[in-house]
């Protein structure tokens, strides 16, 4: 009798610390998760945001061609992380793209569609607007 309730013990007590274990790790936070470390494009766009303030539409436009090719490298090694946020900070990403290269430019559009775009990098979970 001894040595099954020593037997059951040294089975429970793995799995219930698996268990446990198993819990406390799907629900960390979501960022711990999908693309990984993002910071590298919101660095980017902060300066855009910047320019675009200042009112210096043509370096706005130049920087966020940075953002542009960092992105598209970047493409092969993060889309296949989460396709779905990929999907949404690239649709945002172009609608950003767009705005800064429209003639004439609408200061308006381009802090919107900046402003969705960093959404976008913090969540990208949710679909920009």
């Amino acid at each position: 009798m001894r040595q099954f309730i020593l037997a059951l013990a040294l089975i429970i007590a793995p799995v219930a610390i698996f268990a446990g274990l198993r819990h406390y790790v799907g629900s960390a936070p979501a960022e711990t998760a999908g693309l990984g470390d993002l910071s590298q494009f919101k660095i980017i766009i902060s300066d855009v945001q910047s320019l675009v303030s200042k009112g210096d539409l043509p370096a706005a436009a130049r920087r966020i061609t940075d953002y542009e090719t960092a992105w598209d490298q970047a493409e092969t090694a993060i889309r296949p992380l989460d396709q779905i946020g990929w999907n949404n900070i690239d649709a945002a990403s172009d609608a950003a793209l767009k705005a800064l290269r429209q003639s004439p430019p609408s200061t308006d559009r381009i802090d919107k569609s900046l402003a969705a775009l960093m959404a976008a990098l913090d969540n990208p979970a949710k679909p920009a607007p």
